[in-house]
């Protein structure tokens, strides 16, 4: 689960139907403590409806033929968005999003809404009846100024808030796409079982089924998002099941694009998986870009953060000096200077120019001297550089571990090579120094 998922720690059902009474005849005493008949749609209605209600003060109406959210893996796509905006949109005032295929809760709007105060929403659905029902649980809850409910169709494109409105730019969407081909396929898959192997789907074949299945869908989403680009910073969608991811990350790479991400949801015995991508080229860390899945190594994305390991250096204060000098000696390289929470020091480096590898530096010794040259406005590389000390997450053998070690995040950039060379550069200047200094 998401470190911040409250869910993280199972709910007391007892506790929890004490606060909300009408989940209270669905409540049980197993050898294992209170539970709830998770075969029984009913129950998990009232559960959804409680968990909404206690921790997120939210009111919703669920309609007995339609999707019954499961709140904490709900919860995770949330909170992985949440961790993406952070990262790459620290600035934006207002953030907007598009819920692809919202359904008749419009969870994702709801809880996104509750703990983001400046988060705006379009939401689409083509079900009349989702459409309906979801609009009343944005009405009930007093969220009609910050999230729309849009009627759109099957024929119509899946990022068609952007086609219906050209000059807004959105910062995210998010989709919880239909996972299956066929009600064949449908019923064979254990994956409906959403809550575990003893829950029950609620899902109308509106919201399961689509021709082509998870990929299909999802794939429409990447292709029609190359018309639009940067005008969304983050085209986001959940999958159902690890092939999917394969595809999908297929199709990025056979168009060129780098910048993604994946993630995994895990609620009991449940797992699902989302993909994000982006034109752009604010970079995220790999805490949020990739997962340690041993299958999924393949297709995980080229890493953002680095780490070299100083074991003879036996501070970070002396690192930060060696690293102050080298970083100095740079040119067209700004950098601000801070300290974290825990006393590292961290550099933010902004580059106007690759002006440190040996193409550049010979360029720089036979071009004449240049001072009406316009100073490059957007860099072509940030990174944050920090000064740690203990184990460095390379090595493996803890006798050699510890000591002091550069920690750099890639934040900005469409090039990594310029990014990997800076690393590789400021590496080497800072262990020739140290070898001097001695």
């Amino acid at each position: 689960m998401h470190p911040r998922n409250i869910y993280a720690t199972p709910p007391d059902f007892v506790a929890l139907a004490r606060s909300y009474p009408p989940l209270r005849p669905y409540v049980f005493l197993t050898h294992t403590g209170p539970s709830i008949d998770f075969k029984n749609p009913i129950a998990q209605r009232r559960l959804t409806e409680a968990l909404l209600r206690i921790d997120f003060d939210i009111s919703l109406s669920l309609p007995e033929n339609r999707l019954c959210p499961p709140i904490p893996n709900r919860l995770n796509y949330v909170l992985w968005i949440q961790d993406i905006i952070r990262e790459t949109a620290p600035d934006v005032a207002v953030i907007r999003g598009i819920d692809i295929g919202t359904g008749a809760s419009t969870v994702y709007p709801l809880l996104a809404c509750r703990l983001e105060s400046t988060w705006q929403f379009v939401a689409t659905d083509v079900d009349k009846d989702s459409l309906t029902s979801a609009r009343e649980n944005v009405n009930r809850n007093h969220l009609s100024d910050r999230v729309v409910i849009t009627e759109t169709s099957p024929s119509k494109p899946l990022l068609f808030p952007l086609e219906k409105d050209t000059t807004s730019m959105y910062e995210f969407t998010l989709c919880n796409p239909p996972f299956y081909s066929s009600a064949d396929e449908m019923a064979q898959s254990a994956e409906t079982k959403e809550f575990g192997p003893n829950a029950v789907c609620t899902g109308a074949e509106v919201e399961m089924i689509t021709p082509g299945g998870e990929v299909a869908f999802v794939s429409r989403i990447f292709m029609e998002s190359l018309r639009h680009k940067a005008r969304c910073r983050w085209y986001t969608s959940m999958l159902g099941k690890m092939i999917s991811l394969h595809e999908i990350v297929s199709l990025l790479r056979n168009n060129l694009v780098d910048n993604y991400a994946i993630t995994e949801f895990v609620q009991g015995q449940t797992r699902r998986w989302a993909i994000a991508w982006s034109f752009g080229t604010r970079r995220l860390p790999d805490v949020h870009a990739r997962i340690s899945s041993p299958a999924l190594q393949g297709i995980m994305p080229l890493r953002t953060t680095l780490y070299q390991p100083l074991a003879n250096i036996t501070s970070t204060a002396l690192l930060s000096g060696i690293l102050s000098q080298v970083l100095a000696d740079v040119d067209g390289v700004s950098v601000i200077l801070g300290s974290s929470s825990s006393g590292d020091h961290i550099y933010l480096v902004r580059a106007s120019a690759n002006t440190w590898s040996r193409s550049a530096r010979r360029k720089k010794t036979t071009a004449p001297l240049q001072t009406d040259m316009p100073s490059q406005s957007t860099p072509v590389m940030q990174c944050r550089i920090r000064c740690r000390h203990g184990l460095s997450p390379t090595v493996t053998d803890n006798h050699k571990l510890q000591g002091a070690y550069l920690e750099y995040q890639w934040i900005d950039g469409k090039e990594r090579s310029v990014f990997e060379s800076f690393v590789s550069h400021v590496n080497r200047k800072v262990a020739s120094s140290r070898l001097t200094n001695r």
